[in-house]
């Protein structure tokens, strides 16, 4: 006789099942966000690519800031023992709802497909609850990066657009006069400098030299402990 699949058995395989989802979407959004953000920069080179990245470099070094100045801590509840890559800065805000909130607003601002917002808000989303439950920020400082980063994607656009904005500032129009060759694309030969820049801004770098530095510190005081004996 086949088991329900009304039994509770049944009912938490599938709960299991979905966390699982729902936890490998929220760890890769890093590499997904960043990955698919530099192939879409690096195949188009356009006025608006280059000035969505510059959006966004600078969106992050804001965040940077913010941190510093707020300087309130991570959840204690985090718990970093199996962590590859602990988090060595603030909490508040957070920089991945701030960048979620950039890149979304941004993309849903200027690209022309009819609800795209409807799944890039339920990406991050899912994206954003997986640092909640992770402990890894405190849902306030969720809100706070999303709503900065929301907030900054839209006046980014409108510095974009020109005549709406109050200042008549047209950063495309900059980006082309200055950035751009004759076919109007930047030369793939200075792709280097985005990628060197964004990997230095949000590819955690600082952290992850913090973390080899505190590694090879602590190899160096077992070899000395051994030594010693």
């Amino acid at each position: 006789m086949a088991e329900s699949t009304n039994s509770p058995d049944h009912h938490q395989t599938n709960d299991s099942h979905n966390n699982q989802v729902l936890y490998a979407i929220g760890a890769s959004t890093s590499i997904v966000v960043s990955g698919t953000f530099f192939v879409a920069l690096a195949y188009y080179r356009d006025a608006l690519m280059i000035t969505f990245f510059m959006g966004a470099i600078g969106n992050a070094v804001l965040g940077k800031i913010l941190k510093r100045i707020l300087n309130q801590e991570r959840p204690q509840e985090l718990d970093t023992v199996d962590m590859k890559l602990k988090p060595s800065d603030k909490g508040m805000p957070s920089s991945h709802a701030m960048s979620l909130g950039f890149i979304g607003t941004f993309t849903g601002l200027v690209v022309p497909i009819p609800g795209i917002q409807i799944p890039i808000l339920i990406y991050s989303l899912i994206s954003l609850w997986y640092r909640i439950d992770t402990k890894l920020h405190t849902w306030q400082q969720i809100a706070v990066g999303f709503v900065v980063g929301t907030t900054n994607g839209v006046i980014w656009k409108l510095l974009c657009d020109g005549n709406s904005n109050p200042w008549n500032i047209n950063l495309l129009d900059v980006v082309r006069q200055n950035l751009l060759n004759e076919q109007g694309v930047l030369p793939m030969v200075y792709l280097a400098v985005p990628a060197l820049v964004g990997l230095i801004v949000v590819g955690s770098v600082e952290r992850r030299l913090s973390g080899w530095i505190k590694q090879l510190k602590q190899t160096k005081e077992e070899g000395d402990a051994i030594k010693s004996e």
